[in-house]
């Protein structure tokens, strides 16, 4: 693989990183709107990195490539962690919401408000 390309493929694999790194920031700070608006860039990235070749690597290059791709993997465990969490969290509110009415009609009948 000729230095460009190598280059070029780590330099897709440091943008998936710092892309999914921005994903997970906002998801610490649960800013879900914006994490939702910011989720198309790391596919974006993700999408340039399948498209370059990953044929014969010397060493350092595969040294570098598996560090971050090591990096990325873990920033990712964490966000979908937190996402799930999120994603419960959401439910129960919405779980919470629809008994509120469910109660709310059964009161409104029982009384004829």
């Amino acid at each position: 693989m000729a230095v460009s390309e190598s280059e070029d493929l780590l330099a897709g694999q440091a943008s998936l990183l710092e892309a999914t790194l921005a994903l997970l920031h906002l998801a610490r700070e649960e800013s879900w709107d914006r994490l939702l608006e910011a989720m198309p860039a790391q596919r974006a990235a993700f999408a340039r990195l399948q498209a370059s070749g990953v044929g014969g690597l010397d060493a350092s290059t595969q040294d570098s490539l598996k560090r971050l791709i090591e990096q990325t993997e873990a920033a990712n465990e964490e966000l979908v962690t937190r996402l799930l969490a999120w994603q419960n969290e959401v439910s129960t509110i919405l779980q919470e919401i629809d008994m509120t009415r469910a109660n709310g009609k059964k009161i409104s009948r029982a009384y004829g408000a």
